[in-house]
This record gives C-alpha cells, structure tokens and sequence, in this order.
C-alpha cells in the first residue's frame, strides 16, 4: 500500500496558523489535501497534525486527519509515527505548505522506488534556476550525479562560480521542491539516525541522509510550486490560483 502524509504544524514563526489560513476561498490545508487527492498511486491519505483545530478541519470537509505529539520535531518524525501504526509499503510525505506541487511528480517520485529495489527515499527538484534563487537561503537548492541521485543540498548557491560571469541558467543546480517518498522501512529506521553536522548547519535533515552513505533519487520538473512560510507567499499564490483560472 502507498500512504500518503501530509505534516501540518499549527505554531509557525512566520505565519501563525498557517494551515488554516484562506487561499481564495478555502484553507491551505484542504487546497494542499485536495491537490494531493490527485496523485494515482496514493492508496491512502491522511493529515497529521498537532492541532485539534487542524484535525478538526480537515475531517468537515470529508478529510483524513491524524493527531500526533506536539513535540515532534519535523513532519518526517510525524510521518514516521504514522508509517509505523499503518501497514504499508511506501510513504509520501508531501509538505502541508505546498498547494501547487504536481501531481505527476509524487507519482514519478513513488514510481522510482516501485522500480528500483535498491532506492530508499526519492524526491523533486525544478530546474531553470534564477539568479535570485542562487543567494536565496529560503530556496533550498541541490546539486546531482549522472545516476540523479543528489550529491548535495544547501541553503547557499552551488556550485561555486570561479567565473563570476557565468549565468544561473548554465549551472547543474535544481531548486529542491517539498515532497520525500520513502520505503516505509527506511522511514522507521531515519527517523533514530542522530542529526548530522550538515544537517545542524544547514537545518536540512535531508543531509542526514547522505551523511549516513544512503542515496536520494531525484526526479526532475520544469514545473515550479511554492512553498508558503510568509503573508507574502500568500499573496503570490492567489494570484498563481487567479491566472491559473483564467
């Protein structure tokens, strides 16, 4: 069976609330729900939240929610505690903060572990990067091999540009998108791995993985999405959702 997760944390610094927030009309959490709802390969998908409110929510619009410990650290750990009550064979963990991802991506994203044995986790990452991306720390960029496995995340711009001249448009980099697949097994024993020093320094706990010598397949989209942390963000995305619908 293919679960799919959705973390979603009610305290968020920048945005209180975050989940329940309106995005024309509806709240995050059910455009994020409903968008997810789209994948073929999901078996079963459900909300894991920390907040009554946000489970409270998600189950009046005919939605699965969860509630798991406020004191978790990441939305791995909340998938985590989920995957290990749940029988099943893969876990999607796409980000409660991310309403346009596509589709098509999580199922090539599950698609890559159903084919490959020897894959663990699988993710997605965009490319045509921007030059205001490249010195960005909110956007997460990620370097990979010839295998698209990841060699590298990083909050700053990589690689290094010995010619400064040199256009964002010529280099390997992809922007990392908010989605992990996981076998399920994998998942369980991630989550008791200690952070790594990479992890700590970056505050990526997708480094931790590649610290402990396992690989990150990534599939590759043209197609961007937009993870919503600021009132900003929120702006963006309804005029996203305004042009989309004209």
């Amino acid at each position: 069976m293919i679960l799919g997760v959705i973390p979603a944390r009610y305290h968020s610094t920048r945005l209180p609330g975050k989940p329940l927030r309106l995005l024309a009309g509806k709240s995050l959490i059910r455009r994020v729900y409903e968008n997810a709802g789209r994948v073929r390969q999901i078996d079963r998908l459900l909300v894991a939240t920390d907040d009554e409110r946000i489970r409270d929510h998600v189950r009046s619009f005919g939605g699965e929610a969860v509630l798991t410990d406020r004191d978790l650290k990441s939305g791995s750990d909340r998938c985590a505690v989920i995957a290990a009550s749940i029988p099943c064979d893969i876990v999607a963990n796409i980000q409660g903060d991310e309403p346009f991802l596509d589709a098509n991506v999580v199922d090539a994203c599950i698609t890559a572990l159903r084919k490959n044995a020897k894959l663990s986790v699988s993710t997605a990452a965009r490319s045509g990067i921007q030059e205001s991306e490249l010195t960005d720390p909110n956007v997460v960029k990620v370097i990979l091999n010839h295998r698209s496995e990841a060699i590298y995340f990083s909050r700053h711009g990589i690689p290094y540009r010995r010619r400064s001249e040199m256009p964002a448009d010529e280099l390997p980099t992809l922007v990392h998108l908010g989605l992990y697949v996981y076998r399920r097994d994998f998942l369980l024993t991630f989550k008791d791995l200690p952070p790594s020093q990479l992890e700590q320094a970056e505050q990526l706990e997708q480094l931790r993985i590649i610290d402990n010598g396992y690989r990150i397949h990534v599939v590759e989209s043209p197609q961007d999405s937009l993870g919503i942390d600021t009132p900003e963000d929120l702006e963006k995305a309804e005029r996203m959702l305004s042009e989309r619908e004209e």
